[in-house]
């Protein structure tokens, strides 16, 4: 029974969105919070990956992208975040908490001061209260990012010249560097050669806004009012290619684009450029490969983007698992060793990890070692499979059962994650699993309410009873954990 029950390696990377039936979706919500600063209430809507997440670590903490004119762009930023950090095993950009701000009085918030010496009211206002706020009451990273389109565009570029720390890394989409004759263009020149922008990202996406007919050769000698918009992000542009000063910056023109519909795709090209080192690119001879060189390749690869993201960053624990089970299921003994050993460096405070460890040892006989990572696993969390499997290696017997035993057990289960429903049914006097789709697979019984997949490593189903009769079952598994309910006999 491959784990319910999935074959792809990409699955196992990452899981899909809860869906169950006749339950509302949802991903995020929307907060009230009182801003001295503007003296009014701010309405904030907030996603964090927990919402869409099947796989929550609770101690885990998460970039954050703040997303101007929230109300308008909110969903998309969510889905273009989701679908590349969990959907489809998708590890391209890390997971991230997005929250969007709804500007009540965009030319108050999103047009900067005519003085620039003078903070605008709106920047201090993100600066002080609600970075502040967020950081307080989420699970957030050391790493900011700012998304604006059209006058909040113009905001990202001038918080990038004039306040560049407030963010790690800045999309401006198709930005209104037109606005009071070009004042904050003229600004961004005269003051960004004078910072220090390294490690900054900046990625602007452009609409085409030309006139119909009109082509660049045209736009070049143009001075027409219609025709500012796009040649003061050009001028943009060429100023930015020639004096980065460590900004790391891209822009990409759209040719098919307009103003009110380049948001989403500039989104999707900016968040890959700014993450551009993140996603692990792991090949065939990888997964094949005997040796313990993948473990290398993951403390390269992580050590490169805790560098880049300024904090340190781990492969998912997950992914770990999953690799070395199937080296060990493949007796890959030494890919699994350094891969287990990585897990537990990575992971001290997982009782899992020393667990798997253990299994590990057991596989290779080195029943001290591993009696002594049970118990380790034990002092973390009292489970009940560690404690079987460990009383197995001390006491040198394996738990005894009858068939009555087992079909306690039998009847239909819901899977509640995937919303199907799978059968245990005796057969042979064994507990066999049916999952539509899956080859049948047999429940072995490891200690009281405890089993484990025959021929399989790293598998621990535990049942909850009640009374004498089944609720439900946790399925703890090298690519997850997922629950199942019971239905009926």
């Amino acid at each position: 029974m491959k784990t319910f029950f999935i074959t792809a390696i990409v699955l196992l990377l990452s899981f899909s969105l809860n869906a169950q039936s006749n339950e509302s979706i949802a991903i995020g919500k929307k907060e009230i919070i009182f801003s001295k600063v503007l003296n009014e209430n701010i309405k904030i809507w907030v996603y964090t990956p927990s919402n869409t997440s099947q796989n929550v670590i609770p101690e885990k903490r998460y970039p954050v992208v703040y997303v101007l004119d929230g109300d308008a762009h909110f969903y998309s930023t969510v889905g273009t975040i989701q679908q590349l950090s969990q959907a489809n095993g998708n590890g391209v950009l890390p997971e991230m908490i997005v929250v969007a701000i709804e500007n009540t009085n965009r030319f108050r918030d999103l047009v900067p001061s005519y003085n620039i010496n003078k903070p605008n009211p709106f920047v201090e206002f993100l600066s002080t209260e609600l970075i502040p706020y967020v950081d307080t009451n989420y699970p957030t990273a050391p790493y900011r990012l700012l998304v604006g389109h059209s006058l909040g565009g113009l905001t990202a570029i001038d918080i990038l010249t004039n306040k560049s720390s407030l963010f790690n890394a800045y999309i401006a989409i198709d930005p209104s560097m037109w606005y009071n004759n070009e004042m904050y263009l003229k600004n961004t020149r005269a003051q960004l050669p004078k910072q220090n922008m390294s490690g900054k990202k900046l990625f602007i996406g452009t609409a085409n806004t030309l006139p119909k007919g009109m082509t660049f050769s045209q736009l070049k000698t143009d001075t027409s009012i219609e025709t500012q918009h796009i040649r003061s992000i050009f001028k943009l542009d060429t100023f930015l290619k020639s004096n980065t000063n460590g900004l790391f910056y891209a822009q990409k023109y759209y040719e098919t684009e307009r103003h009110n519909t380049v948001p989403l795709i500039s989104e999707y090209d900016g968040l890959r450029f700014i993450f551009d080192f993140y996603f692990l690119d792991l090949s065939e001879k990888d997964f094949t490969d005997s040796s313990a060189s993948i473990a290398s390749t993951l403390k390269v690869h992580y050590a490169k983007v805790s560098e880049k993201m300024g904090y340190k960053i781990a492969a998912p624990e997950g992914l770990i698992n999953y690799l070395a089970y199937d080296a060990l299921g493949k007796t890959h003994f030494d890919k699994a060793g350094a891969l287990f050993k990585l897990s537990v460096e990575w992971y001290p405070q997982s009782s899992n990890v020393y667990d798997s460890y253990a299994d590990y040892l057991v596989a290779v006989k080195d029943t001290t070692n591993a009696i002594t990572n049970y118990k380790k696993a034990l002092e973390i969390k009292n489970d009940p499979s560690t404690l079987g499997k460990l009383n197995a290696l001390i006491n040198k017997k394996t738990f005894t059962y009858s068939t009555d035993y087992l079909k306690k057990f039998s009847g239909t289960y819901t899977l509640v994650a995937f919303n199907l429903d799978m059968k245990l049914e005796i057969r042979d006097d064994k507990l066999w699993a049916i999952v539509p789709g899956q080859a049948d697979s047999e429940f072995l019984p490891i200690s009281e309410n405890v089993f484990t997949v025959k021929g399989q490593q790293g598998y621990t189903i535990t049942f909850e009873i009640k009374g004498e009769k089944p609720k439900s079952f946790t399925s703890v598994q090298p690519n997850g954990t997922f629950e199942a309910v019971f239905k009926t006999k």
